[in-house]
């Protein structure tokens, strides 16, 4: 595939922060922004904000078609070309496209790289590759821009959709760096089931961070080892500042510059966390007082093969297996 010039300087970098939902990534997103060069806005596919105009909040505090830096971010992105850019849904995830069924038939995993090529060749006359080269262009614009506003060099997207490792590789006009952040699966289904998120049994909820930390791993393949970093919730609260040197160093920012405080002149979407910049870091394992240990030792089982990958002392000292 032949990749379009990045226009606006092969020395901005794109580093996605792949991650299940509740591993940290609201946390790291604001963590690595503390960085000089570093910019963020976390979600950028994210549509959850359809229909709540009215009352939702940037990370800042104000609402967001209040809060100055989405005005000057919308004239930003007019001027690059990219059009009107509605706050309520960017219209970035490569499965939003206006072919309906057929992009999300393409944005979906198939679990097999090769059936996934086959997949994207069956439909690339259809013009639904045409439609995601659109959405990796207008990607990359909206990055430029927010770059451009907080004269970062670096930009990074902390959206949850599937495949967007993939997609971004094969659409983005530049190559991305990919974040890979994990954290125990038992805090994860603790945290979802405590927010009142889901109702559904522990098994599914732990199954489903498996799959989604499968595919990342599947992406992960493809790529470069020198364009990858994993990083472990649980290791990036036992030591901050050795886990964000390693980060900085990884997109290509000076490990040593002079951080400024968490969430200062922050514009975050996502979740609810964004409203709450943490002060210090804690390692929150509630899950450990909140789940006895039957529901533990299922979520565990739930989990594997992923779970001993990612996790191998924790699942050996469970007494798990890493195998299905």
């Amino acid at each position: 595939m032949t990749r379009a010039p990045a226009h606006d300087g092969e020395r901005r970098g794109y580093v996605f922060l792949a991650s299940s939902p509740y591993s940290g990534s609201t946390l790291l997103s604001f963590l690595l922004a503390s960085h000089p060069a570093v910019a963020t806005i976390s979600d950028v596919s994210g549509r959850r904000r359809a229909g709540q105009m009215d009352t939702f909040r940037c990370s800042c505090g104000r609402r967001m078609v209040d809060c100055d830096f989405w005005s000057r971010l919308r004239e930003r992105v007019a001027a690059k070309g990219m059009g009107n850019l509605d706050l309520a849904d960017f219209e970035l995830g490569f499965d939003t496209t206006h072919h309906g069924p057929l992009a999300r038939i393409q944005a979906r995993s198939l679990r097999w790289p090769a059936l996934e090529r086959l997949r994207d060749r069956a439909l690339a006359p259809l013009g639904v590759a045409a439609d995601m080269r659109q959405v990796g262009a207008r990607s990359w614009t909206l990055a430029n821009a927010v770059m451009d506003l907080t004269e970062a060099s670096v930009f990074v997207d902390a959206s949850k959709e599937r495949l967007r490792i993939r997609y971004l590789e094969r659409y983005l006009p530049v190559r991305p760096r990919v974040i890979h952040l994990v954290r125990d699966v038992r805090g994860v289904v603790e945290s979802t089931l405590r927010r009142g998120k889901r109702s559904d049994p522990l098994p599914r909820i732990a199954s489903e961070w498996a799959r989604t930390n499968d595919s990342i791993e599947q992406q992960l393949r493809e790529l470069p080892r020198e364009r990858q970093l994993r990083i472990r919730y649980e290791d990036l609260c036992a030591d901050v500042s050795g886990t964000l040197r390693a980060a900085f160093g990884f997109v290509g920012v000076d490990p040593d510059a002079e951080l400024r405080p968490i969430g200062e002149e922050q514009h975050m979407l996502g979740n609810q966390m964004r409203l709450s910049a943490p002060s210090d870091v804690r390692l929150d394992e509630r899950w450990r007082a909140a789940l006895d240990h039957g529901d533990a030792q299922a979520i565990v089982r739930a989990a594997q093969p992923v779970f001993g990958r990612l996790y191998p002392d924790a699942a050996a000292a469970s007494g798990s297996s890493s195998r299905p």
